[in-house]
């Protein structure tokens, strides 16, 4: 078991690094700006529940517990992918299109200020790096 895998294309190497990163930042970002992780987990609730429903979950312990679900899955995702287990690619990929949904909605909502741009484009940048040709070669040959 291995936390890196450097006989992965540089593609595949790069997106376990940066899912490690994106977990990393998670965690410091919404320690930063807890608002803003309370607000996303509202605004996805609303989505599927009335607003005061969405304002009760959003002052519970929820979005944190959501955070920490989504850094967890980076970080699981990472190793998985690192280990060539499709269950890790598929882990990675999927957090990175729930943070990526997230932070698009997010953006909507309010204004595409510096920060919601930067946390887009490592979202983006992670599922380009996973889904790139030669990651996606090197998933079918080798990934179990």
């Amino acid at each position: 078991m291995r936390w890196l895998n450097r006989s992965q294309p540089q593609t595949l190497f790069s997106a376990v690094l940066l899912s490690y990163f994106s977990a990393v930042l998670l965690l410091f970002g919404t320690r930063i700006d807890s608002q803003l992780a309370r607000d996303i987990f509202e605004g996805v609730v609303s989505l599927f529940a009335s607003d005061r429903t969405a304002t009760d979950l959003g002052d519970s312990i929820i979005p944190p517990a959501v955070t920490f679900l989504l850094a967890g899955a980076y970080v699981a995702g990472g190793f998985g992918t690192a280990n060539e287990r499709r269950w890790g690619h598929r882990l990675c990929s999927a957090a990175a299109v729930y943070a990526a949904i997230a932070t698009l909605w997010w953006g909507a909502r309010t204004s595409f200020e510096l920060g919601v741009t930067m946390r887009l484009m490592f979202d983006a940048l992670l599922l380009v790096l996973l889904y790139h040709p030669m990651s996606r070669s090197h998933r079918r040959v080798w990934f179990t």
